[in-house]
């Protein structure tokens, strides 16, 4: 009997390592990983993917979700790169990345309209969009940031002489400081933090001045991820679709999973995250046709349309393109309405 126990337990254990092989060849308790991007530390425009965490619909639909957290590193570039399989990006951003060459597309709009105004202080002394003129803002020092402040100035009367000054969210402070004269600001979360304080602005939307507006936050991924992992981001997309329409239905307690989920020191100030919420969801989340995450043709033509006709798309040699994109190809609604069936 001594002979034979090595034996046996050779045999269970090659039995017990071919059982295993064979569960991981079938995905036997394998869910399928999809590695998220984020654009910013955890907040509100987040909301829907931290609802499905924190209601394990990943789970049900056999996905794993990795949470990448922010870096400074371009979404754009790490989908196209194949770091992340989906990231948090922008429609600002988007069109530059494809004249470039990079393998970037969208397969959902997260907010279905801009949350950023151009915002100046009631006492100060910009009290129209033409009293910029030799003025200054405060912005990121992104490439189509003066065109834009170009644009509306021009469409009030004024010349668009206004100046920049790069502070990134350092601009916040410095209007409030007096040091600068205007920013842009998400009114879904600064606008809204201001009116707690009592902080007396105003603001002015860039679709009333000539500047088209646009399905403002997006989920991207590559072609190639499309190719690759089609199933797994059907199944994301489900889940991904339930966190959204849950934070419409009920913004109060899609907060407090976002606060739960994504940790409380991501928010010291809970209150501010609730009235976000509830401002996105009545406002932002849902399309014409009543639904997250739509996307139409038409959408794509007008802002991607304004940055083309303005000559701000550029090659990877830094050259203007010679012709107008393939707007079509920017976005994806395969994937979405997989997930709503």
């Amino acid at each position: 009997m001594s002979r034979l126990r090595p034996t046996v337990a050779v045999l269970l254990a090659g039995l017990m390592l071919l059982t295993g092989s064979l569960a991981a060849a079938c995905g036997e308790d394998e869910p399928d990983l999809v590695r998220v991007q984020l654009d910013w530390t955890p907040n509100t425009n987040h909301t829907g993917v931290y609802v499905a965490l924190a209601q394990r619909w990943y789970e049900e639909e056999g996905v794993e979700v990795e949470i990448l957290p922010y870096s400074g590193a371009n979404g754009d570039l790490l989908v196209a790169e194949g770091v992340a399989d989906v990231a948090f990006s922008f429609a600002t951003t988007v069109p530059f990345a494809r004249a470039q060459g990079l393998d970037v597309v969208s397969i959902a709009a997260v907010l279905q309209k801009s949350p950023t105004e151009i915002a100046a202080l009631e006492d100060g002394p910009i009290k129209r969009l033409r009293d910029m003129d030799g003025k200054l803002y405060a912005g990121w020092g992104l490439p189509y940031e003066l065109p834009q402040w170009r644009t509306v100035i021009q469409a009030d009367g004024g010349e668009g002489t206004a100046e920049l000054v790069v502070l990134d969210t350092g601009a916040y402070d410095a209007l409030l400081a007096g040091r600068v004269h205007a920013v842009e600001i998400f009114v879904t979360w600064e606008g809204l933090d201001w009116d707690r304080q009592g902080i007396e602005y105003r603001t002015w939307r860039h679709a009333d001045f000539g500047v088209p507006d646009r399905p403002a936050v997006l989920l991207v991924s590559s072609a190639e991820t499309l190719d690759a992992k089609e199933d797994a981001l059907v199944r994301f997309m489900r889940a991904t679709l339930r966190g959204y329409e849950f934070a419409v239905e009920d913004p109060d307690e899609a907060g407090r999973l976002l606060i739960e989920t994504a940790g409380g020191d991501a928010f010291p100030d809970p209150e501010l995250v609730y009235a976000s919420a509830s401002l996105l969801a009545d406002e932002y989340y849902l399309a014409a046709d009543g639904r997250w995450g739509s996307q139409t043709l038409a959408q794509w033509s007008e802002y991607p349309g304004w940055l083309f006709e303005h000559g701000l798309l550029t090659d990877e040699n830094g050259d203007p393109l010679a012709s107008e994109p393939d707007w079509s190809a920017h976005f994806n609604t395969e994937i979405i309405e997989a997930a709503r069936e």
